[in-house]
């Protein structure tokens, strides 16, 4: 284990100190310091008490960061907004420079505790520690030689006038102002509600006693063991994962919140986020801008975290910014008006956009309207047929986004791929209509995919109340054709009641009108709609629900429902994927060109002899028994020594050959 990142202890006093000395910092992504009084009086009734309060754990980034100071404002007044914290940024040069002078260091877990405590002792908030009444004490004990424990009544956010009380934050004041008892007395003790109620022969005794809960105050906040910590020396990338898995505050941080800082100094991408998001009403998923931004800064290599946080910078940003905006929204505007998405909650997969996105950048204007039918198909082929073979589905997405954007990049530039194993990726899960019966879980891809891919061959699903298309933003259920409530009372077989959440049983409406259905039979709710709605019919033809299911003769065979529209709903997955493969790998695949490679196995046959060596097409220059020569023929004079140990001069143009595709060849065909 690295030393650093073993368990320590540190004393309060150093914790406040270190504050003050902007050592100890708040990464920017952190959220504010939430905590009301309540929790600072259980903080400090616990350390009293020697109750454990978890350890703190502070990361030494080795990347730069943007961070912000404890919070030392006052607490939210009704009806006043607070001012914001102002963020500060620190290179990576200037954080190793801290690092080696004042032990500079960012939390990472314990904001809440370290802020309580900072406040309290700096009087920002004023917390009270209440004192027992003498009544109450262990008269077989010498004051000066209880703790603080047994002579503590509680900890409050005011002083009691029935009770000595002393602000701990005025403890802590007096261990720098190193006063005499006189001053001391007069500014602290003399102030406080109980002392004005005493009589003046009880004014020494309890100052006595004021002085000796102060110096036990003060020994607390001295003490090196009062509270345990990590230190931890962590890469961005192991930051993104501390606060993914093990942040306890119940807040949801993932590396885009370590990469906001990183790029605090120069892009404000939180502020850009919520711009964008203001401006188009859509919903943002920032990890698909950061990722494509990857991909492109990378040349195509490389979309992972690691990377991200490593390599990107605010120049990045502010040079592709605007372009990847507006690839995200022209690409869900296509999939929406195209059938390909019904809304944004049921994209199956969010990082297909992606590839989308390259796609139409590199189409002619960048804009999808110069697409042909050609690529289109294609298209139409890729994006059905990833979500039914589940490619995005696992622990490869990143290696999926960046050769799928590949692929499309090829397309969208009018080129054929000519990696034959990529059609091999297209295996689709659903070989036969009782295959969609498995699939009952919302969250699952291929389940949504189902839903909305019946969007698609529909040609756009419209409500049943109205018969509208349901609008981009509008919220939408996935119903129950056969709702739950009535199938539990007129189902009685466990076959039965197993299709009730399958895929089959479901269809996507507007959440208003799935909440007025209720618990009716399909042909008493349908029936009531189609009052209103002469054209139902038609709807319930669009989500592949046999229109005989207003009639009522499904109404007590509901496993006959689910496999005639399990039936309908396979038709068209066989028709739009399935057997297109064929035609698909035969339109869009050309075999590629076999390549001999740059370093290739060359020979040559002297004196009955072969020698053999390698040629490196790209620099052309040979490699002869571990040997680099830059020039062929240097290299052919030194085979030839080899064989009949005499210097001889040589064309190694001729001399050396290669093999392709079992021909002998010279190498001067492969000569600049």
């Amino acid at each position: 284990m690295n030393e650093n990142n073993r368990q320590n202890t540190e004393s309060i006093q150093d914790i406040v100190k270190e504050i003050d000395r902007m050592h100890i910092v708040l990464p920017d992504f952190q959220r504010d310091f939430v905590w009301d009084e309540s929790k600072t009086y259980e903080l400090f009734d616990s350390l009293v008490r020697d109750i454990f309060i978890g350890s703190i754990i502070y990361g030494i980034p080795s990347f730069e960061i943007s961070v912000r100071e404890i919070d030392t404002r006052p607490r939210k007044a009704k009806g006043k907004k607070r001012e914001s914290l102002k963020p500060l940024f620190f290179t990576k040069e200037q954080i190793n420079e801290k690092v080696k002078v004042g032990n500079f260091r960012a939390v990472l877990d314990g904001q809440q505790r370290i802020t309580s405590i900072y406040r309290a002792l700096k009087k920002i908030d004023n917390v009270w520690l209440i004192l027992k009444d003498d009544y109450e004490f262990d008269e077989d004990k010498d004051f000066n030689e209880m703790t603080l424990e047994e002579i503590m009544h509680g900890f409050s956010g005011k002083q009691y006038d029935s009770r000595l009380s002393i602000n701990i934050g005025d403890a802590f004041e007096m261990i720098e102002n190193k006063m005499r008892e006189k001053p001391l007395q007069e500014k602290y003790f003399n102030n406080l509600d109980f002392v004005k109620q005493l009589d003046v022969e009880n004014i020494d005794y309890y100052f006595e006693r004021f002085l000796i809960v102060v110096s036990k105050l003060q020994d607390l906040f001295k003490a090196e063991k009062m509270l345990s910590y990590f230190l931890l020396d962590m890469s961005s990338e192991k930051f993104a994962l501390f606060f993914e898995r093990s942040n306890s505050l119940g807040v949801r941080l993932d590396f885009i919140d370590i990469l906001v800082a990183k790029l605090n100094s120069g892009f404000r991408l939180r502020t850009k986020l919520e711009e964008f998001k203001n401006v188009t009403g859509y919903n943002i998923e920032r990890e698909i801008l950061v990722r494509i931004i990857a991909f492109i800064v990378s040349e195509g290599k490389n979309v992972d975290k690691g990377y991200i946080l490593s390599t990107l910078t605010c120049e990045h940003f502010n040079l592709h910014w605007n372009n990847v905006c507006n690839l995200y929204i022209n690409t869900l505007d296509f999939l929406y008006k195209n059938n390909f998405i019904m809304t944004q909650d049921w994209i199956p997969h969010s990082n297909m956009l992606i590839p989308l996105m390259m796609f139409l950048d590199n189409l002619p204007n960048k804009l999808f309207n110069q697409m042909n039918e050609y690529q289109l198909e294609f298209v139409r082929y890729w994006y059905w047929g990833s979500i039914f073979a589940q490619r995005y589905t696992g622990g490869a997405t990143n290696e999926m986004i960046i050769s799928d954007s590949k692929m499309l990049i090829l397309i969208a530039k009018e080129e054929k791929i000519s990696n034959e194993g990529y059609f091999k990726d297209f295996k689709i899960v659903i070989d036969q209509p009782e295959d969609l019966y498995s699939f009952t879980k919302r969250g699952s891809a291929v389940y949504k995919g189902i839903l909305t891919f019946i969007n698609y061959v529909s040609g756009g699903l419209t409500d049943w109340k109205s018969n509208s298309k349901v609008s981009f933003n509008e919220k939408v259920d996935d119903h129950h054709i056969f709702p739950k409530a009535y199938l539990q009372d007129y189902v009685s077989e466990d076959e039965e009641l197993a299709y009730i959440d399958c895929v089959v049983n479901r269809t996507l409406i507007p959440k208003i009108t799935n909440i007025k259905i209720g618990r009716n039979a399909p042909d008493k709710y349908l029936n009531q709609l189609y009052s209103k709605n002469d054209k139902l019919k038609e709807s319930l033809e669009k989500h592949l629900i046999p229109i005989e299911i207003m009639d009522g003769v499904y109404n007590e065979f509901f496993s006959v429902f689910i496999e005639d529209r399990a039936k309908k709903i396979f038709q068209c997955i066989k028709e739009y994927i399935i057997d297109r493969k064929d035609e698909i790998k035969e339109t869009y695949y050309k075999e590629k060109k076999k390549s001999i490679g740059n370093n290739i196995d060359i020979f040559a046959k002297y004196n009955k002899k072969v020698i053999n060596a390698k040629f490196n097409r790209e620099t052309q220059e040979v490699f002869l028994d571990g040997i680099k020569y830059k020039s062929v023929s240097t290299a052919a004079v030194e085979a030839k020594k080899k064989i009949s140990g005499k210097d001889t001069a040589t064309n190694g143009w001729t001399f050396w050959r290669y093999k392709d595709e079992d021909e002998e060849k010279a190498i001067k065909d492969l000569r600049y």
